[in-house]
C-alpha cells in the first residue's frame, strides 16, 4: 500500500515550513493581551519575518487579518501562518512555546 505518507517515509503529515520571527517572537510573548491587530501593527509593523523563500513585513501579514483581537501570542502566530498560507500544516513549535517565556 503506497500513499502520500508512505512516500514521505515519516508517516506524519507535512509540516509548515520554518518561519523565523526573530526578536519579534519574544516581543509578542511579552506583550500585554488582549491586543488588536492594529495595535500590533503600530508597534511591531516594521519587523521582518524570514521564510525559506522570502522576507515578509509583519504589518503586511496582519493587513488582511480577520481576527480583530488576539488573546495570546499563539493566536498571533496562527494568524501569521495563515497569512503565509501555512494555516493547515502542523508546525514543529509546540503551542506553549509561544505562551511561556524561558526562565
Amino acid at each position: 500500500m503506497t500513499g502520500d505518507n508512505a512516500e514521505r517515509g515519516s508517516g506524519e503529515p507535512e509540516r509548515a515550513p520554518d518561519v523565523s520571527f526573530g526578536p519579534l517572537k519574544r516581543a509578542l510573548r511579552e506583550h500585554r493581551y488582549p491586543v488588536t491587530a492594529a495595535e500590533l501593527t503600530e508597534q511591531y509593523g516594521g519587523a521582518e519575518l524570514e521564510t525559506p523563500t522570502a522576507t515578509e513585513r509583519f504589518a503586511c501579514l496582519l493587513e488582511d487579518c480577520e481576527e480583530t483581537q488576539f488573546r495570546e501570542p499563539s493566536d498571533v502566530r496562527e494568524a501569521v501562518l495563515d497569512a503565509l498560507g501555512y494555516a493547515d500544516a502542523p508546525s514543529e513549535a509546540p503551542p506553549d512555546d509561544w505562551t511561556r517565556l524561558p526562565r
